[in-house]
């Protein structure tokens, strides 16, 4: 697979939205794939390739419409150091207004508890909370939405799922945006958007969870930046078929280019495959406030969905021949097909591979409802893998016990194969109920 190469004027023109999609959804859809098929012979729906990352951190904006309660607990242990630990009670409260003359307000409230029992301050995770390890309150959305025909407007405060910048919902709170959006779907099968994102909140901030800072924060500059932009076209018009292409100008530090396509085939009634490709590039601009930016990452992805077995079989494929390695300007978990729980390609620092395989089963098929399972595992590693190479183990376990309460259960354990890097664990259990 060292040799894999791509077509890049191909992939550059073909991608599809790979926002992540809960693994309890994932298995779920097995079984349900070939309901309703003749509908679907209608209308086309988006083929979605997801990485273990993807799975794990979906925002689910059904769940986020009016409100949700969460309990949490986490921990993480690093060989030669204390084990960090903390748990926390949050949620939020959604709300919009009518729309008038197609303008609409909408808001939302989010808080974290760090109720502090029995919690060793010496050895608290701080994933959970502010930036001094205690409970916050968050105006975490607050937006005016315009929508006229097919042209919908929205300003401020609020949710983002694309490539290089999304929600990645695996702690108690998800990442929130200021930005400036803009998306019109007037041709058919075709939706073209573009925005400008000013801001971030949430906890891959990298400064703090409960406050809104300048992405040249997040992103580690020292200098203020004038924001950035983006803009894609995302086409469905072909049947079983998904393509995007999104442009990103992080100002004076980099132009991105990010491309994926997505194939669904049904070969059989039970039985449908998936396939994707991706290329992400990054060239650096301006006053390249973080360097030489030299990124050229190719990517592919296989998924297998047996219906009749409640079985889903995943197995994804980077490689990046760029100067710099993969591009680490994303904001949130980012778009490679071998993300996962911890590692992501672009922690390798510099150009090397990863690849990841992976399975989940849904328990409905033995008559246990809402219940599903997942495992993957993962290689890291740099072309010279003295420089870095790893290995990552995770195990999901989710369980909806109704509509409105789920228990979501997530292991990771990753093995350092380079002497100055220890190796560690984390476990975190999140409860949510919606209402």
């Amino acid at each position: 697979m060292n040799n894999l190469t791509l077509s890049t004027a191909a992939l550059m023109i073909m991608s599809i939205n790979i926002y992540g999609e809960s693994l309890s959804e994932s298995l779920e859809s097995v079984q349900t794939v070939f309901e309703g098929s003749a509908a679907e012979e209608i209308t086309q729906q988006p083929i979605k390739v997801r990485s273990v990352r993807n799975i794990l951190g979906e925002y689910d904006l059904m769940e986020h419409t009016k409100g949700q309660l969460r309990a949490g607990y986490i921990t993480f242990s690093e060989d030669g150091t204390s084990r960090t630990s903390a748990y926390a009670l949050g949620g939020h409260y959604h709300f919009n207004t009518k729309r008038w003359n197609g303008l609409m307000i909408g808001a939302e409230v989010y808080t974290v508890l760090n109720l502090g029992i029995n919690q060793n301050p010496l050895n608290l995770n701080g994933d959970f909370f502010d930036d001094n390890r205690k409970s916050f309150i968050l105006l975490s959305q607050a937006y005016l939405d315009g929508k006229w025909g097919n042209t919908e407007i929205k300003l401020g405060r609020q949710v983002l799922d694309t490539p290089h910048a999304d929600s990645d919902d695996i702690r108690m709170i998800p990442n929130y945006f200021e930005a400036y959006t803009v998306t019109n779907t007037d041709i058919d099968d075709l939706t073209l958007s573009a925005g400008m994102i000013n801001k971030m909140a949430g906890w891959e901030n990298g400064v703090n969870s409960a406050d809104f800072v300048d992405v040249s924060e997040t992103l580690g500059v020292n200098d203020d930046i004038d924001g950035i932009y983006y803009a894609s076209a995302v086409y469905e018009g072909i049947k079983d078929l998904s393509l995007s292409l999104w442009y990103y100008h992080y100002s004076d530090i980099a132009d991105v280019i990010y491309a994926e396509a997505g194939y669904s085939y049904a070969l059989s009634k039970n039985t449908t495959l998936t396939l994707g490709l991706q290329y992400d590039g990054s060239h650096e601009t301006g006053a390249a406030l973080l360097g030489k930016q030299d990124a050229d990452t190719y990517g592919i992805s296989l998924e297998a969905e047996f219906a009749d077995l409640g079985l889903t079989v995943l197995a994804a494929y980077n490689q990046d021949n760029g100067e710099t390695g993969a591009t680490g300007l994303s904001l949130g978990g980012g778009p490679f097909f071998t993300s996962m729980e911890d590692q992501t390609l672009d922690a390798i620092g510099g150009s090397g591979k990863a690849w990841t395989v992976g399975a989940g089963y849904n328990f409905e098929n033995i008559g246990i409802d809402g219940l599903c399972f997942g495992v993957a595992y993962g290689s890291f590693e740099a072309d010279d893998a003295s420089v870095y190479k790893s290995r990552e183990i995770d195990a999901l376990l989710e369980y909806s016990l109704s509509e409105k309460l789920s228990v979501t259960a997530a292991f990771a354990s990753i093995d350092h194969r380079v002497a100055a890097m220890e190796d560690y664990d984390q476990f975190r259990l999140i409860a949510s109920y919606n209402f």
